[in-house]
């Protein structure tokens, strides 16, 4: 099931402009120096929550990911589709010129290859076709980052926090559909980072109850609970 889901994806239900799309959503390079850009400016002018929620997430994706992903890369060991699986489609953001960013990829042709599926025995730094060094694909550490932003903001804003929760399963799709994840990776990685978002986001708010009223009383009345009340 898990492979013929990941044939589907990744080779049945494509497109040149999905071609395009996805390998932009998954780049992390691509967009990750704008959104960190936009944190700066939330975290500059955002009220007491929204910095909060900022905390959360940053506690979350170290739970989910820097824990809970990097754990199970090292114990499972699993190859990544387009290096055990003949004919999948390595799709990668188009290139672009050295002094523009990445984003600029976006307007250029994507690249799809087709690397040989190779059985190779050592799976720590396992090569593919080109000499580069490819991760442990189990479980998809984009998909339990984004899924555990989406978490944390569920249950900081309610409904307005959902706004995010599209963006992270495009991002967590885009794992598939480029080659880089097969679908059982991608729905362990969401798991993770839903169980790190809720713990993350819990943990804090009940260690913001128990001492906030001790440390800053004022602030501590005006936001009784961090999270929202309907969470």
């Amino acid at each position: 099931m898990d492979q013929q889901l990941q044939i589907l994806i990744n080779r049945e239900w494509t497109a040149p402009l999905s071609d395009r799309l996805f390998s932009f959503i998954s780049d992390y390079g691509a967009w990750a120096p704008w959104l960190l850009l936009l944190l700066v400016l939330a975290l500059v002018f955002g009220n007491f929550r929204f910095r909060a929620s900022i905390l959360a997430a940053g506690l979350a994706v170290g739970l989910s990911d820097g824990i809970g992903v990097n754990l199970l890369k090292h114990a499972v060991g699993r190859p990544r589709p387009s290096q055990v699986e003949p004919g999948v489609r390595v799709v990668k953001l188009g290139s672009t010129p050295a002094k523009l960013p990445r984003i600029c990829g976006l307007f250029a042709d994507p690249a799809v290859n087709f690397p040989q599926g190779n059985t190779l025995p050592e799976i720590p730094g396992m090569m593919i076709e080109d000499g580069s060094v490819e991760g442990r694909s189990f479980p998809s550490g984009h998909a339990a980052n984004n899924m555990a932003v989406a978490t944390v903001l569920i249950l900081f804003f309610g409904w307005r926090g959902a706004i995010y929760l599209p963006f992270a399963l495009l991002i967590a799709y885009s794992r598939i559909y480029t080659g880089s994840h097969w679908p059982l990776d991608v729905l362990a990685g969401m798991i993770l980072g839903i169980a790190g978002g809720w713990l993350a986001a819990k943990g804090l708010d009940l260690a913001w109850r128990r001492f906030a009223r001790k440390i800053v009383p004022r602030l501590a009345e005006k936001y009784p609970t961090m999270i929202s009340p309907k969470s």
